[in-house]
């Protein structure tokens, strides 16, 4: 087969499994209770990190949630891409991630955790308590209602990554204060 005969069929899959994708989301996923608990974990942490966010050093923070927010997407792509993992439903159609984890939930709390922590030991100890939650608590919960479907996944691989996601956000974000601090 051709390069460019592969690549069409590439792309008829593509389209495929995006019929499919909108037919599944219309028939079996919008307003579900799953359906409306995502949009409730999208807006109720929201209004909690809102309430609770030091104003002060809101860019900061929100960088540091940023970069969460970046590392979770690529590493949810990848694992999604790689088959392994699957979300039954989606807050919008076509997107494969679990929106309200990886834009919402995970900043959320990793900003929380970060804006209370500055020093490295506690903050590694509150990341790894952290950590322990999302793998061990809030993925079998998604696993139990269905959102999340585990393919050739384990919920302890997620543990060390979520600690790292931490780790390495707070990294460049220190990185970058330092920076900021010499050239002001």
């Amino acid at each position: 087969m051709s390069d460019s005969e592969l690549n069409n069929r590439i792309i008829q899959n593509k389209l495929l499994y995006k019929q499919l994708t909108l037919e599944h989301w219309v028939k079996y996923e919008v307003l579900t209770w799953q359906w409306w608990l995502g949009i409730a974990c999208v807006i109720i942490p929201l209004l909690i990190l809102w309430k609770l966010i030091d104003k002060k050093r809101l860019f900061e923070i929100m960088f540091f949630g940023l970069l969460i927010n970046i590392l979770a997407i690529f590493l949810d792509e990848a694992g999604s891409e790689l088959v392994l993992w699957n979300y039954a439903i989606r807050i919008i159609p076509q997107i494969p991630l679990l929106f309200p984890v990886d834009y919402i939930i995970l900043p959320t709390i990793y900003m929380l955790i970060y804006q209370h922590y500055k020093d490295w030991k506690p903050f590694l100890l509150a990341s790894t308590l952290g950590a322990l939650g999302l793998a061990f608590v809030a993925e079998p919960l998604a696993v139990y209602i269905k959102q999340y479907q585990l393919i050739s996944w384990h919920f302890i691989y997620s543990f060390p990554i979520y600690i790292m996601l931490s780790i390495l956000a707070k990294l460049i974000t220190n990185k970058m204060l330092s920076r900021q601090e010499v050239t002001s």
